[in-house]
């Protein structure tokens, strides 16, 4: 019976949508082609897994800007959020420290966030513009994605050349919320053939400039958000066989500071509702490159797909470093990546009951991190590069990891596949730490050993999928991830003389589940169901070692802990009820504890929840279009109600760091009109202006204050579109 607590609400859509749907009318509910199997463009209901798409002219309506703004329309996705560019994506209750345990990309290029030494596994706030779809691929996709596919995927996909029709868009939003100023946002695209039916280039860019509404003593909206991006995709066909495209895209975002307020009581100075404490000024900086080379070759047999990929990120990270060195100091962490990843792979298509897909993997990623602490200006709160002032360590990388994958397909009848999978990979990690100079500036020891993790091995797949009949499949399957362990950088501790371990091992997951995929009432009603289980052992955990000196500093360092269980169901719902009015629903409940003791059993001990992940989650959508008499013009209104269940931060719940986050609901309102070839749409976000407390933010925790991160305040924005050609 605990299964089903978080879903009293579901029966009643379920017959809402079962006793309004007629078979006699045309199917009208969008049908979402995907590649998330690697085997070419498949109907979404068609592949034999848990995947969720939103097609780009959905998040257009729902005027999503980033991942903030559509988790809550997938089941089971959920986020642990400390502003831009430090997120860490959650499928399936999986959430540890480390590198990501969700694999994001953009086409084929590798986004994911990495195992870094300053936290790891920040993701980057990818902006929605100009893509045809997003993919969500739920449960571990390590045969297929490799490594940080721990507990699935997310795949942005752009949209690309038309070889036949020019193409120009634009789109302009104005954006305010409570307690910030007006913000603005305008995008365009442009897709032009230049020599018909063999080559096109598609030209894409957007600019976002959105004030923030948390304030310090430095300035007002500091959580701010200005990002520019642009986008182009030169597509060549010489023949019908064979396509190649080239991508490159740039995506600069800053903010004057990060998105939590402190509880902080100020006795000689009169305080906004959301005032940051810190003594310094923090912006961040977030500068992202992609590049990407892909042959598709189809032949009698399959198809040939090769691709070459290159990803660039550079950061700067700013926090307060009063609590470390004195008053009115910063700690800044600049950091470097540099990625270049390598696939060629294989999908038959052979007049067969068999198929197979075969892929070789290769990539190689350099990163250099870099800690130091200026002072600050105590009236500008800006840092000034003094020589010598403080702490200067650094810490350089090298990864290489080689992986081979394959799939078996079987179909025992015309209803009955069976699909075994597996990837062999090999991970050789070199890293070397650089102590410059303490925390006082004194010299530090200098460039230390090089540390080293390497490790190869087998995980698999097994996927047994059962057609009822042309609109229902069930599904049956066991699936395997893996997240490479890793090197402890030990610079900062070996400074004041205090012991970390070297290094950490690898965690991995077995993922069991059970699903049904149906198209029902001539194609005006989707329902889509799982049930599943997960074994997660050897869970990669931060923990700390304390200055003999001084207790209250600690040394975070990353170890092994123990084991978890993870229960859960999702349900996915969508009906066509009337001609024009759409509803849906999409709900989930997630039980995830931890299942052994961690070896301090302090930090965990069996039975405690896994943090951030809520018990329950459920999001009911609804959209309505109605005509304009005697004019092509149509209206809409659009209603989506999100409830979040209640989280907590820690693993014991009596470890004083420990918060408990409430339950809240979201309720957002859009209405607009939309002629051919434009449309103006009206939303408020946020409509009730929930401020519960999503998340808290520690520099170092019971040395400086917590931070305290809110949901977005109600928020109202103005978009008009126009298609010109």
């Amino acid at each position: 019976m605990k299964l089903l607590t978080g879903f009293r609400l579901l029966p009643l859509p379920l017959a809402f949508a079962a006793l309004t749907v007629t078979a006699q009318q045309e199917p009208l509910l969008e049908e979402i082609l995907v590649t998330a199997s690697k085997r070419g463009a498949q109907k979404l209901q068609d592949i034999p897994i848990s995947v969720q798409a939103l097609s780009g002219d959905k998040l257009i309506q729902m005027g999503a800007t980033d991942f903030n703004d559509f988790f809550r329309l997938i089941s089971g996705l959920n986020v642990f959020d400390q502003g831009p560019g430090d997120k860490r994506y959650i499928v399936r209750g999986v959430n540890a420290t480390g590198a990501g345990t969700v694999g994001l990309y953009l086409d084929e290029v590798i986004v994911t966030g990495e195992n870094a030494q300053d936290g790891g596994g920040r993701q980057p706030d990818i902006k929605l513009f100009d893509l045809d779809r997003v993919e969500v691929l739920k449960g571990p996709q390590g045969t297929t994605f490799g490594s940080s596919s721990l507990s699935g995927t997310i795949r942005y996909i752009t949209n690309k050349p038309d070889l036949a029709n020019p193409e120009f868009n634009v789109r302009a939003t104005l954006r305010e919320p409570d307690r910030g100023s007006l913000g603005s946002q305008i995008e365009a695209a442009a897709s032009f053939p230049l020599v018909e039916d063999k080559l096109a280039l598609r030209v894409s860019g957007l600019y976002l400039n959105d004030d923030g509404y948390i304030d310090n003593r430095f300035g007002d909206g500091v959580n701010s958000d200005e990002t520019d991006a642009a986008r182009a995709i030169l597509l060549y066909t010489p023949t019908s066989d064979l396509s190649i495209s080239l991508m490159a895209m740039y995506q600069d975002m800053q903010s004057e500071g990060p998105a939590y307020f402190n509880d902080v009581d100020y006795a000689e100075m009169s305080l906004p509702d959301y005032f940051q404490a810190d003594l310094s000024s923090n912006p961040f900086k977030d500068k992202m490159r992609l590049y990407n080379a892909t042959i598709d070759y189809g032949t009698d047999y399959g198809d040939i797909t090769a691709t070459l990929s290159r990803y660039e990120r550079d950061t700067e990270f700013n926090r307060d470093a009063s609590a470390v060195v004195g008053p009115y100091s910063v700690i800044t962490q600049p950091k470097d990546r540099e990625l270049d990843s390598y696939e060629i792979r294989f999908a038959s298509d052979w007049d067969s009951r068999f198929q197979v897909l075969f892929g070789v993997f290769h990539q190689n990623e350099d990163r250099f991190f870099r800690s130091q602490i200026f002072p600050s200006d105590p009236d500008t709160g800006k840092f000034t590069r003094v020589k010598g002032f403080s702490l200067d360590r650094n810490v350089a990388s090298e990864i290489e990891e080689t992986a081979v994958f394959s799939e078996l397909s079987y179909d025992f009848t015309d209803s009955l596949t069976l699909t075994a999978g597996a990837r062999w990979f090999d991970i050789d990690i070199a890293e070397v730490a650089t102590a410059v100079q303490d925390f006082g500036g004194n010299p530090g020891a200098g460039r230390g050993p090089v540390q080293g993790f390497d490790e190869s091995d087998v995980i698999g797949k097994l996927n047994l999928s059962y057609h009822l009949d042309d609109d229902i499949m069930v599904f049956a399957q066991w699936s395997q991830g893996f997240r490479a362990g890793g090197t402890n950088d030990q610079t900062a501790a070996e400074i004041a003389d205090v012991d970390i371990p070297s290094g950490y091992g690898s965690d991995s997951l077995d993922n069991y589940e059970i699903g049904l995929k149906s198209t029902l009432l001539d194609g005006r009603m989707i329902a889509n169901a799982s049930l599943y289980y997960i074994d997660w052992a050897d869970i990669q955990i931060q923990d700390q070692a304390q200055d003999a000196d001084d207790p209250a500093i600690m040394f975070p360092f990353r170890a092994n802990g123990g084991g978890a269980d993870i229960y859960g169901l999702e349900v996915d719902l969508n009906a066509q009820v009337t001609d024009r009015l759409e509803v849906g629903l999409v709900a989930s409940y997630t039980d995830a504890e931890l299942s052994r003791d961690n070896p301090i059993p302090g930090t965990g001990i069996k039975g405690d929840a896994i943090p951030y992940i809520p018990d329950s989650t459920v999001t009911l959508t609804g959209q309505y279009r109605f005509p304009f008499q005697g004019s092509s013009v149509e209206g809409l209104v659009g209603l989506d109600v999100s409830y979040m269940g209640g989280r907590n931060t820690e693993l014991r719940p009596d470890n004083p760091l420990d918060l408990e986050l409430d339950s809240y609901t979201l309720v957002n309102v859009r209405a607009g009109v939309e002629g051919d070839s434009w449309t103006a749409t009206l939303a408020v976000d946020n409509v009730f202006d929930e401020d519960t407390v999503i998340d808290v933010f520690r520099i170092i925790p019971g040395l400086t204050p917590d931070g305290f991160i809110p949901l977005r305040p109600r928020t109202i924005s103005l978009t008009l579109s126009k298609r010109f050609f």
